[in-house]
């Protein structure tokens, strides 16, 4: 038998087991590869993990056909989602996939001031971030931002705080989520507008990220995406699709930081031999990549069903939650197999982490996820 720490039979040094899916066929594996090489060679900084994203056309993927996108479904969004996560560069991935679902299914009722947006976003001059949360997996949209009518003209008034996002790459505009009289409210706010500001949050070694106070910003009509029961609609479907990416993102840092733990117990030597020789630091990794595993499989099953509509609320529920709770619980371990070298900031273990921290309650806190998947169909 090969041990994996031999060469395969062709020479090639062996793949990371937990990086790669048998079931996937050699068109999708390219496509991975290629994101892959983009983010990871080329992406020294999110500017530049950005700009590999836009190259590759990443923000065309999931865009149908007849809007010149290449259609190619949601398992493909989400193996970027997951490979944007194993890069660590703190861009507004899920939230830009997000705001492209939105404006997609807007057709006829696109207002006159988002004309050219979309394409804008796809060809990545306009990143968008969505301060805080984003949708659960029902639609429903965060505590923390409110908004109310602004005259007759069809604008509105927001009023509230949230975060924390990622924040390595600029926003051109913020994807704000809010609540109301008339049921929930979609904007777009311009950063530098009046009664906007993104307030910059301590980075703990996982990327730069920010948070952002609105006080009485002024939102025209013509940047209202969706208000009332035509945004409830859409962030009903959008709320699905947004569970699967960010699971996918997760699993990506969860896969980064054991990738580091796995090279650190290969290289590190104690008793006069390598840690991994010994069962118990061993075994424990084998146990949370078994996990990882299983999360990965999850998420991917998922995004099938999702391109064949059969995914419900309440299954995208329990796998953001398993998603999120494996993250924690596999980035915390990762610190403690490290040692005092987990805890050093800008090393990678402590970057996943942190960043785990936050993102893994994006789309709410995992006790409130299994409530929802355990009551809803």
């Amino acid at each position: 038998m090969t041990s994996a720490a031999q060469r395969t039979a062709d020479g090639r040094p062996p793949v990371e087991r937990w990086r790669e899916r048998e079931d996937e066929d050699s068109l999708f594996r390219q496509l991975r590869l290629t994101v892959r090489q983009g983010l990871e060679i080329d992406a020294a900084t999110p500017t530049s993990a950005w700009e590999a994203l836009t190259g590759v056309g990443a923000w065309e993927f999931a865009l149908p056909i007849g809007m010149d996108g290449l259609d190619l479904g949601q398992a493909v969004v989400a193996m970027v989602c997951e490979e944007g996560g194993n890069a660590m560069q703190p861009v507004p991935l899920t939230d830009t996939f997000l705001a492209l679902d939105l404006l997609a299914g807007l057709g006829p009722l696109a207002p006159e001031g988002l004309d050219g947006l979309l394409d804008r976003v796809r060809d990545g001059s306009h990143p968008v971030a969505v301060p805080g949360r984003l949708p659960d997996p029902r639609g429903s949209v965060p505590p923390g931002i409110t908004w109310k009518p602004d005259g007759d003209d069809g604008g509105v008034v927001l009023t509230g705080s949230a975060g924390p996002f990622a924040a390595g790459v600029e926003p051109g505009s913020l994807l704000v989520l809010a609540s109301g009289p008339d049921g929930p409210c979609v904007a777009l706010a311009d950063p530098s507008a009046s009664g906007v500001e993104l307030r910059a949050l301590r980075d703990h070694g996982g990327g730069a990220v920010s948070g952002a106070v609105l006080d009485g910003a002024r939102i025209p009509a013509g940047s209202v995406v969706l208000r009332g029961i035509a945004a409830e609609q859409a962030l009903a479907r959008a709320g699905l699709r947004a569970a699967v990416h960010q699971a996918s993102l997760l699993a990506g840092i969860t896969a980064a930081a054991l990738t580091a733990v796995v090279s650190r117990i290969r290289s590190r030597r104690q008793f006069g031999q390598a840690l991994v020789k010994h069962q118990g630091p061993r075994l424990r990794v084998a146990g949370l990549l078994a996990r990882l595993d299983a999360v990965r499989w999850a998420v991917g099953d998922a995004a099938k069903d999702l391109d064949e509509n059969r995914l419900g609320p309440g299954d995208a529920a329990g796998l953001i939650a398993l998603t999120a709770e494996t993250a924690l619980d596999v980035t915390r371990d990762a610190v403690h197999l490290h040692g005092a070298s987990g805890l050093f900031r800008d090393g990678l273990v402590a970057g996943c982490y942190r960043r785990a921290a936050w993102e893994a309650l994006r789309c709410g806190r995992p006790t409130q996820l299994w409530d929802i998947a355990a009551h809803t169909a």
